[in-house]
């Protein structure tokens, strides 16, 4: 099987709670065994973090800029 998405790509990735992002595949993981699907390391310039991400969670970029991923607010319960 070979990977769709090559190191540097920008792809399009759509955080749980937040908006399609632009992101840049950072890096492609080794094959894993009986894996369903290929794996990617991604990442996005406003984020200091990477992301591990399934390939078929991964769509080609269509614009050349994104607004930054929102992030998913939080409300904590107090007693």
């Amino acid at each position: 099987m070979n990977f769709k998405y090559n190191v540097g790509e920008a792809v399009e990735y759509t955080p749980i709670g937040a908006n399609v992002a632009l992101f840049v595949v950072v890096r492609q993981m080794p094959e894993e065994f009986q894996a369903a699907d290929r794996r990617y390391c991604i990442q996005s310039a406003q984020e200091a973090f990477e992301r591990n991400v399934m390939e078929c969670d991964l769509s080609p970029s269509t614009k050349e800029q994104y607004d930054p991923p929102t992030r998913l607010r939080r409300s904590a319960a107090h007693h």
